[in-house]
């Protein structure tokens, strides 16, 4: 809403990446009808608004998954939102903010009645983060209860899990989180076990020249994206996972959290090829 650069360009959209959402956070419904109008000058496919992010410097701005403790505001904010978006607008939600105080279905019924196109609901409350098991019986019961589309989220860790959560719940989509992380295959993985359902053929395993290929591939588009010591920084959380299930690597990955440059890191991973 305030335009700043850095965050202007976390939502510049490259040529082909479609479809895309702009995701948005806040707890001021004015400040997020100019967030959702700002969004509008960018060639998205829908605006997301953020209730589910159970961080604690999201949080105590009011922001994320603290707005479920009001439904009253998070009507406002997703009706303000709808208003001033000319994409539709998709919600992300966590059962609530506590065990003690779950309020799922009062704030999924909110984001409909506010004009929301599709709810997204992660099934943890936000004091638990990720611990646990996530509750995805109550995927199945915001679904019997509302029109719009529902999509579930939490604890979808294979193309099997995802195959699972829809027959289990009756939902219309999924949401892959942290299982993409390092794991891009499984996107398409997950497509082709919907396809080839009843099926259940194991998916394919990348190898490893595919892993440290893409891994590379991540590496050069990161750095030139956000320059190299922003870039090496923030692709270090992923090449952990990368290597993971390749044999011998426990000194490379030590190394790699050594390393300060793209040359060194990509060194490094090729080494892994030889």
């Amino acid at each position: 809403a305030n335009r700043n650069r850095k965050t202007l360009d976390l939502i510049k959209i490259s040529k082909g990446e479609r479809p895309t959402g702009i995701q948005i956070f806040g707890s001021n419904p004015e400040i997020m009808n100019i967030a959702a109008s700002v969004c509008n000058e960018y060639p998205a496919d829908l605006i997301d608004i953020n209730g589910g992010c159970s961080v604690k410097k999201v949080m105590k701005t009011g922001a994320g998954a603290s707005i479920l403790g009001n439904p009253e505001r998070f009507y406002k904010i997703v009706k303000v939102c709808v208003d001033a978006s000319i994409y539709p607008v998709s919600v992300k939600i966590r059962l609530g903010l506590t065990e003690d105080r779950i309020n799922v279905l009062e704030n999924a019924e909110a984001a409909q009645d506010a004009g929301a196109s599709l709810l997204t609901l992660h099934p943890r409350t936000a004091r638990v983060k990720f611990s646990g098991k996530a509750a995805w019986e109550y995927i199945g019961l915001v679904k019997q209860k509302l029109k719009i589309p529902v999509c579930g989220n939490g604890d979808i860790k294979t193309p099997a899990d995802a195959v699972r959560m829809i027959l289990e719940t009756g939902c219309d989509a999924v949401m892959i989180g942290r299982a993409a992380i390092g794991n891009p295959w499984i996107v398409k993985n997950t497509v082709r076990a919907f396809e080839t359902y009843p099926d259940e053929a194991d998916a394919p395993v990348p190898s490893k020249e595919e892993r440290i290929q893409c891994a590379l591939e991540h590496l050069d588009m990161i750095v030139t994206y956000k320059g190299e010591i922003r870039g090496i920084r923030e692709v270090k959380r992923h090449l952990h996972r990368y290597l993971k299930g390749i044999p011998k690597v426990s000194m490379v990955r030590h190394n790699l959290f050594e390393l300060a440059t793209k040359d060194e890191v990509e060194h490094e991973l090729a080494s892994l090829l030889g």
